[in-house]
C-alpha cells in the first residue's frame, strides 16, 4: 500500500516537479550554452549522495554503492569550552545535570502556561540539576532549574556531569547524543521527529514521551526510569563507541567522496545496475510473461493430448 502512495504521488505531482527544475535550472544552463535536460533523464542520474545518517541511528537495509552514511558530519572535532557561569553550575552538581531542550524551532516559551509551570514544579523534585533551554525570562525558579537561552549543545552533552538529554528528537539533536554517549528522552512535535524518537527506544537507550496535558507526570516516570536503570546509560555508551569508530570523520568521509566523484567523471561504477533496465524488467514483468505462455502452452498441449486419448479409447469401445 505505501508503494503505491509513492507511485501515486510521483505521478500526481510529476508535472509540478519537472516545472520547479526548469524555473531553477534553465537560466542557469542557458548561459553556459547548454540545453536543459529533460527533468526525468536528471532525477535517475545522481552520481553520489550523502545521507546525514549512521548504521545505528535505525535500521541496516540495502542501499546502492553511491549512497554514502555521513551522519555526524556538522559535529565540531573540538569541544568549545561552556560559558564560565554554567560550567560552573555543572561542575557543582553533584548529582548530575539534565538538559531539556525543545531545538531551535521549537520554543519552549510558547509551551501553554499551565503546563510550563507543571514542569517546573516537577523539575524542582528532582534531586539533579536542570538545565532548560528557554527563551524568555522566568521568575520565581527553584534553585537546581536553571534557564538559558542559547547554549553550544555538543558543549552540554559532552560534559561529564550531564546524564540526561530530554529532546524534541530532531536528527541533529540526536546524533549530538550519540555522539556524547548520552541517553536521552523524546518528546516528538512533527515530521520525523517521531521516527527518531522510535527508533532511539529501539535501539535501547532512549524513553519516548507524548506531548499533552500529562507531559509533567509522564516525564517524571521516564526520568526515573533511565537514571535509576543503568542499561540506558551503557547502551548509549555502546552506541557512541560505534558511531566513533569510522575509517575516517564523517566531515572527511564527505570531502573524500566528493572527490571520487569528481576524479572518476560521476562515478558510474557506483551507480545501481537496476538503472539499466526497463521498469518491467525491475519488476520480472518479462520473466513472469515468459512463465506465464509455458503454462498456457503446457495446458493447451496437455488438453490436446488428453482429447485424442479420450476420443482413441472411445474408438476402441465403439469397436469392441
Amino acid at each position: 500500500m505505501s508503494m503505491c502512495r509513492v507511485w501515486y504521488y510521483k505521478w500526481v505531482n510529476a508535472d509540478t516537479e519537472s516545472e520547479i527544475f526548469k524555473q531553477l535550472y534553465g537560466s542557469i544552463v542557458a548561459k553556459k550554452g547548454r540545453i536543459l535536460p529533460d527533468y526525468d533523464d536528471v532525477r535517475y542520474n545522481g552520481s553520489l549522495m550523502l545521507g546525514n545518517s549512521h548504521i545505528i541511528t535505525g535500521d541496516n537495509i540495502a542501499l546502492p554503492q553511491n549512497y554514502k552514511h555521513v551522519g555526524g558530519y556538522h559535529i565540531k572535532d573540538t569541544v568549545e569550552p561552556l560559558p564560565q557561569h554554567l560550567k560552573e553550575i555543572f561542575d557543582n552538581s553533584s548529582n548530575g545535570v539534565i538538559y531539556f531542550s525543545l531545538g531551535s524551532n521549537l520554543k519552549s516559551s510558547a509551551l501553554p502556561e499551565s503546563i510550563k509551570r507543571e514542569l517546573i514544579n516537577m523539575f524542582s523534585e528532582l534531586k539533579e540539576t536542570v538545565i532548560w533551554k528557554f527563551e524568555k525570562f522566568m521568575p520565581d525558579l527553584p534553585k537546581n532549574v536553571h534557564i538559558i537561552k542559547w547554549v553550544s549543545q555538543q558543549s552540554v552533552l559532552a560534559h561529564p556531569n550531564c546524564k540526561l538529554f530530554i529532546t524534541h528528537g530532531g536528527l541533529l539533536s540526536k546524533l549530538e547524543a550519540l555522539h556524547a554517549g548520552k541517553p536521552i528522552i523524546g518528546v516528538p512535535f512533527f515530521a520525523d521527529q517521531y521516527i527518531n524518537v522510535n527508533r532511539a527506544v529501539a535501539k535501547g537507550f532512549g524513553k519516548r514521551v507524548n506531548f499533552g496535558t500529562n507531559i509533567a507526570h509522564d516525564l517524571r516516570i521516564a526520568i526515573k526510569e533511565i537514571l535509576e536503570n543503568q542499561s540506558y546509560q551503557q547502551r548509549a555508551k555502546e552506541l557512541s563507541k560505534i558511531f566513533h569508530d569510522r575509517t575516517l570523520p564523517p566531515g572527511k568521509e564527505l570531502v573524500y567522496w566528493i572527490e571520487h566523484v569528481i576524479r572518476t567523471n560521476g562515478a558510474p561504477h557506483m551507480r545501481s545496475t537496476a538503472l539499466n533496465f526497463r521498469w518491467y524488467q525491475k519488476l520480472y514483468l518479462d520473466l513472469l510473461f515468459v512463465i506465464v505462455i509455458v503454462i498456457l502452452l503446457l495446458f493447451i498441449v496437455s488438453k490436446h493430448v488428453t482429447a485424442m486419448v479420450r476420443k482413441e479409447f472411445r474408438s476402441k469401445q465403439k469397436t469392441k
